[in-house]
């Protein structure tokens, strides 16, 4: 997890020491100096009344820098946070697959919705691969812990994002914890405002995929390759053994103003052709605008061997909390 992570996080960190080195070049041509000599009498200095001409020059150019540079740092932290929410979300997927939810709809180690995807060779074995193409009570609680882990990113101020999804129930056992955890808080008549609208912002821009990987020493997935005589096997039971792939997708959040220099046209009007406005500029085409938020999708993929095998008395997953 810590070489995905440090992968995710190389581009941004290069583009970091970039930008950094081209505002100490600009702090070098405004006449900046380094003196510690003169930092004791600073405060008694009335020197320097009028600016520099290459200070008022270089001081527009020198801002724009300066927010790029915050911007990539927030950009590298999202990185890393989409690697974690991407083994969450896998780490949930493993446990509650093998959870029985509902009878005939999903037992232990079924999962709705699973759809044929063709088969692959991975590391010598031969496995068929499965997508999850609809939604279920257990994609929901994988998708939630995905969103959940994506909060300390996104935005807290209100940015329009509609609080309709059910798992914004959770917010309230959130905002709960949190004023346990810091009693000092409970004063604070913003926080809970802010952890509602980083619980909708993330459920609605945060996306959830499933990949499971079945052995072909076991009956097929799909009811109509299913062995007359599938033995012990259930239709769509996923083995002990298989691995469960989930990529999770956020739209992460930018800085307005920065967002709007990298963007160029993220808000052109429709029917603009992208081709003719972006040309080779990269940056460009990886930024949005969802609502009013520029965003820039960041992706993240992890995968874990499902949880053993069906357990000899039944544990049962209540669906409450988190209102999936």
């Amino acid at each position: 997890m810590s070489r995905q992570i440090l992968f995710a996080a190389l581009p941004y960190v290069g583009l970091l020491v970039v930008a950094v080195g081209v505002l100490a070049g600009l702090a070098y041509l405004a006449g900046a100096r380094v003196r510690l000599t003169r930092l004791a009498g600073l405060h008694a200095d009335r020197t320097g009344g009028v600016q520099s001409l290459s200070f008022v020059l270089t001081l527009p150019i020198f801002i724009i820098v300066m927010l790029i540079i915050v911007q990539l740092s927030q950009i590298t932290i999202a990185a890393v946070v989409v690697e974690y929410a991407a083994f969450a979300a896998a780490r949930c997927a493993v446990v509650w697959i093998p959870a029985y939810v509902a009878e005939d709809f999903e037992e232990e180690n079924q999962i709705a919705g699973l759809r044929y995807e063709g088969d692959e060779v991975r590391a010598g074995e031969r496995y068929s691969i499965y997508s999850v193409a609809a939604e279920s009570p257990k994609l929901n609680k994988i998708h939630l812990a995905a969103a959940t882990a994506c909060m300390p990113i996104c935005p807290s101020r209100d940015v329009g994002a509609e609080a309709a999804h059910g798992g914004n129930a959770a917010a309230e056992p959130m905002i709960t914890a949190y004023r346990a955890i810091s009693p000092a808080t409970a004063g604070n008549t913003e926080i809970p405002d802010r952890i509602r609208n980083k619980l909708a912002y993330a459920l609605l821009n945060t996306q959830v995929q499933i990949e499971i990987a079945h052995s072909e020493d076991e009956p097929p997935l799909v009811p109509h390759f299913i062995d007359p005589e599938p033995r012990d096997f259930r239709p769509g039971e996923i083995g002990w053994a298989d691995q469960v792939t989930v990529t999770v997708t956020h739209n992460f959040a930018l800085l307005p103003g920065p967002a709007r220099v990298l963007a160029r046209r993220a808000d052109a009007p429709p029917g603009t052709s992208p081709e003719a406005d972006y040309g080779a500029d990269e940056v460009a085409r990886s930024i949005a605008k969802v609502g009013r938020t520029y965003v820039r999708q960041l992706s993240a993929t992890a995968r874990l061997t499902n949880e053993g095998e069906k357990p000899a008395l039944r544990y049962v997953q209540p669906l409450h909390g988190g209102g999936m």
